[in-house]
């Protein structure tokens, strides 16, 4: 889990067929979180949580996977795509 000042950014991955419905979903929790799709073919995604509302989001991601039995995972690492990998020389 990697903190900011203003965020929470929480790696995870998605069955890719219920991504659409997940991101419409978290939709409805405006303010609490902003989701980034890494690699839709993958399933890999990035959720930047409000400080305050990580205690909400992890409900959230409880009822997914109990409740609507799809499984949510979550601190899944990703490659950070900022990461330079062969600078210039």
């Amino acid at each position: 889990m990697d903190k900011h000042k203003d965020c929470i950014i929480i790696p995870g991955r998605l069955p890719q067929p219920e991504i659409c419905f997940i991101n419409a979903l978290l939709d409805d929790h405006e303010g609490m979180v902003v989701v980034r799709t890494e690699k839709p073919d993958e399933g890999r995604m990035e959720y930047w949580v409000a400080p305050d509302m990580l205690g909400e989001f992890m409900n959230f991601v409880e009822f997914v996977n109990t409740k609507l039995n799809i499984p949510m995972e979550i601190m899944d690492p990703i490659p950070q795509s900022t990461e330079i990998t062969n600078p210039p020389a």
